[in-house]
């Protein structure tokens, strides 16, 4: 090992993770063999490399060494002038290391250096689901070379060849089947952002297919990214229509800028959950685990968390938009830490944000709000108080959170199994997302946890019974849902699966006792034909969980059939390790429902051959008009031949 490399594991901070310190070494000799063949060696000091790097709390190391981006140039102290004499060298030497593009990577992927969710987009690599989307210039130069964010203009050829009727029905269809859950932004300025990004194209000169970075462009490509993909699964042209929505993800995350003018700290977060719920639906094109964190970080440091005093004197629009920015950001937060088995951002004590108005925006003002208005958002507050009980079950199995003073544990699975019920009451509709989300919630209370690594033959029975439910639940779904998130879904499905198989492991008596072999083989075969489902659908990394299912599932099936409790050459120690290693995904695994990453060739964005769209699949693929009138708000979300009676609203408009 050579000198540098000595200094940099002396200099090291131990907050800066092992695996970065080695890569450095790595490239640091690299970099001292070709400075050494060109004569320019004299002396490297690690310290100054790992000056301004990030520790695991996100602040610089301390040190006197120069920092690796240049900071904003400040008045210098007045005094005697400095003897650069014996700098001149080293800082020549900087400068040669800086400029060497490995390193500028592996820098750049852990060390933002401007808009924070451009970095988490575009650099994030980390963690479970890596980006392959590069916000402002071309991704493909920005993966060569350390990026530039002062282009003036970025491309818009893909939204530009979309007829403006698609354009506005897209965004209609959004409004109207994902908005009632899913209300972070303020309806009636969509709809101006919408009429000013059409002008912009219509004023385009026939030949000019770029614009300038825009916070409107931004907000309407993410919108009509995730509309591209309702209903697709119906059309029979769901792979076209993905990778349409990916291409126009792609183009549209490039005005994600320090050009675009975001004009607020609550539209910054607007943007990161409009970012989100598109990764969440396609998660190889963005990081669902740091997004997830990122939004609910900006919600604290804005204490949106905490209802704002009457002191701030904030409008009632600027409160609600508050309040429903923060409570999408806790469904996610609550819905990803639960299929991760990772800590809550924030612990519900510490919250006392009311909940939003459930009115339609147009009743809903800086000056007041009319309780009169028709109510189309009651189906984000009934997600707000399925993920408040899902918070709970998760603080109480895996955060260690007490018990009432003087419950039992049976005590406890009673309330919240009369909680879980009265939830599915109140919004009892007969659908089967509805019907997956009772047996998920039952699933969650029952499965075993480090606070029950073993739980009672009868919640190893409700467990079992819960987890078969929801895979039959989801199947269709799968198959054939309107508005589908295959990051939750295959965690679900992976979850349901290793809680079936604990279940059928520890609970075998109890279990067939009550159903017969055939019961149990066509109960537990749907999460191989769910796993199996979701890798055809583009997640070919699902199917190795289809083969590690089958395989401890066989053992298992085996003893049902022959009526005799699992033995241990069949289901022995190797088994049971590798079936709690996926019960409980420890932090350091990474590797779970990864996504691989996919590469493109070339220096632009990829090829797509806009004639293979059948725009009538956008406008009318749901059994309605493209009309403002033909679309439904109601819980109809996940059911596009759902008909409403009375008045058709598009929200935010007459």
């Amino acid at each position: 090992m050579s000198s540098s490399e000595d200094q940099i594991s002396k200099d090291a901070d131990p907050n800066i993770p092992r695996s970065i310190v080695q890569h450095l070494e790595s490239e640091i000799a690299k970099v001292e063999s070709e400075l050494a063949r060109n004569g320019h060696l004299d002396e490297l000091n690690a310290s100054d490399i790992l000056a301004g790097m990030p520790t695991d709390e996100g602040l610089p190391i301390e040190e006197t060494g120069v920092p690796i981006f240049d900071p904003p140039k400040v008045d210098e102290p007045s005094g005697p002038p400095l003897d650069l004499s014996t700098t001149a060298v080293k800082d020549t030497v900087r400068d040669e290391v800086m400029s060497c593009g490995e390193l500028q990577a592996m820098i750049f992927a852990i060390l933002p250096t401007g808009p924070g969710i451009t970095d988490l987009i575009a650099r994030v690599r980390m963690s479970l689901t890596p980006s392959t989307a590069i916000a402002s210039g071309s991704p493909w130069e920005a993966r060569r070379k350390s990026i530039s964010r002062g282009i003036p203009e970025v491309s818009c050829t893909m939204l530009k060849s979309i007829p403006t009727p698609i354009v506005r029905s897209l965004i209609k269809k959004y409004m109207t089947r994902v908005y009632p859950i899913f209300p972070v932004l303020h309806a009636p300025s969509l709809w101006q952002q919408l009429e000013r990004v059409v002008k912009t194209l219509q004023d385009l000169p026939p030949n000019h297919r770029s614009v300038p970075p825009s916070f409107d462009f931004l907000i309407i490509y993410l919108m009509l990214s995730t509309s591209a993909t309702l209903g697709s699964a119906r059309t029979g042209h769901e792979t076209k229509h993905m990778v349409f929505s990916s291409t126009l993800f792609e183009e549209g995350i490039q005005h994600l800028s320090d050009k675009a003018k975001i004009p607020s700290d609550l539209a910054g977060i607007q943007v990161t959950l409009m970012v989100l719920q598109y990764a969440s639906i396609n998660p190889r094109l963005a990081n669902v685990w740091m997004l997830t964190g990122a939004a609910m970080r900006a919600c604290l440091e804005l204490g949106l968390h905490r209802e704002a005093p009457e002191a701030l004197n904030f409008d009632q629009l600027t409160l609600d938009l508050r309040r429903r920015i923060f409570w999408a950001t806790y469904n996610f937060d609550r819905a990803i830490c639960s299929a991760l088995q990772r800590p809550l951002s924030i612990p519900d004590q510490t919250i006392d944000a009311h909940f939003p108005s459930i009115l339609d925006d147009r009743h809903i003002h800086p000056n007041g709000i009319d309780a009169t208005g028709a109510e189309t958002k009651l189906h984000s507050l009934r997600w707000i108080h399925f993920r408040r009980l899902q918070s709970a079950m998760v603080e109480v199995h895996f955060q260690g959170k007490p018990l009432e003073q003087g419950q039992s544990w049976e005590d406890w699975l009673v309330y919240m199994e009369r909680r879980l019920q009265a939830w599915y009451e109140d919004y009892n509709d007969g659908h089967e997302l509805t019907e997956f989300t009772l047996a998920h919630g039952l699933m969650n209370l029952h499965r075993p946890s480090p606070r029950i690594p073993m739980p009672a033959q009868r919640s190893l029975m409700v467990a079992f019974e819960a987890a078969c439910s929801s895979a039959k639940s989801l199947r269709d779904h799968i198959l054939s849902g309107f508005y589908r998130r295959s990051w939750l879904i295959a965690h679900h499905v992976l979850e349901n699966s290793m809680v079936v198989l604990f279940c059928l492991r520890h609970g075998f008596d109890t279990i067939s006792a009550r159903f017969s072999a055939q019961q149990i083989f066509e109960m537990t075969k749907v999460f191989t034909a769910n796993f199996l489902a979701l890798a055809a659908q583009g997640w070919n990394e699902v199917s190795n969980y289809a083969g590690v299912y089958e395989r401890l599932l066989g053992p298992l099936l085996e003893s049902i059939f022959s009526n005799r409790p699992p033995s241990l050459s069949s289901f022995g120690p190797a088994q049971d390790a590798e079936l709690l290693r996926l019960l409980y995904p420890g932090p350091a695994q990474l590797d779970k429902l990864r996504f691989g990453s996919r590469s493109f060739d070339g220096d632009g964005l990829p090829s797509f051959d806009m004639g293979t769209l059948n725009w009538e699949d956008f406008s009318v693929s749901d059994g309605r008009s493209a009309s403002a009138e033909g679309f439904v708000a109601g819980w109809d979300l996940f059911d596009p031949n759902a008909v409403v009676s009375g008045h058709d609203l598009v929200f935010g408009m007459a």
